[in-house]
């Protein structure tokens, strides 16, 4: 009928989403029961010989899914450029010269929110796909944090006792 077409080619439209990833194509295989490849070959009539508009809660579901996946691939993305290029400042100290890390604000600033960040995919309904990625950020960003913390922590103690 023609409300099935439309119905259809409005899920078709919505399958364009850039944001759809093989996993997603497998996932709409399994809730359709239909194999297909889907490549440059395919056409506008396998996609429509797959019956979508049965499935249309079903494609919208993957779809939603799909894009907020893809919110948080941009996020873990941005993780890795920031953690890459962040580095330590450093100073000598005023009476032995000794090189002492100093503490940077905007270091330790965005250590903070990115572990909010981590904390806030965690809650996510949709974290499975990239759970051992998140948790393994999380790990890391929770060492370095105690790490400086510790670090500056043993430089304070130091230099207050150098003097003596």
């Amino acid at each position: 009928t023609v409300k099935n077409m439309l119905t259809s080619l409005r899920a078709v439209g919505e399958l364009q989403n850039p944001a759809i990833r093989e996993r997603h194509w497998q996932q709409l295989m399994q809730a359709t029961k239909v194999k297909f490849i889907m490549d440059e070959n395919t056409t506008l009539a396998d996609l429509l010989a797959l019956n979508l508009h049965n499935f249309e809660d079903t494609v919208r579901d993957i779809v939603d899914k799909a894009v907020k996946e893809s919110g948080m691939e941009k996020v873990l993305k941005e993780l890795d450029v920031t953690w890459k290029s962040m580095e330590f400042e450093n100073e000598k100290h005023a009476r032995t010269g000794v090189t002492l890390l100093k503490a940077s604000e905007e270091l330790i600033e965005t250590l903070e929110d990115n572990q909010v960040q981590l904390q806030n995919l965690m809650t996510s309904k949709y974290i499975a796909h990239f759970l051992e990625e998140v948790s393994g950020w999380q790990k890391k960003l929770s060492t370095a944090d105690s790490v400086i913390s510790i670090f500056f922590e043993v430089q304070r103690t130091w230099s207050h006792l150098e003097s003596i």
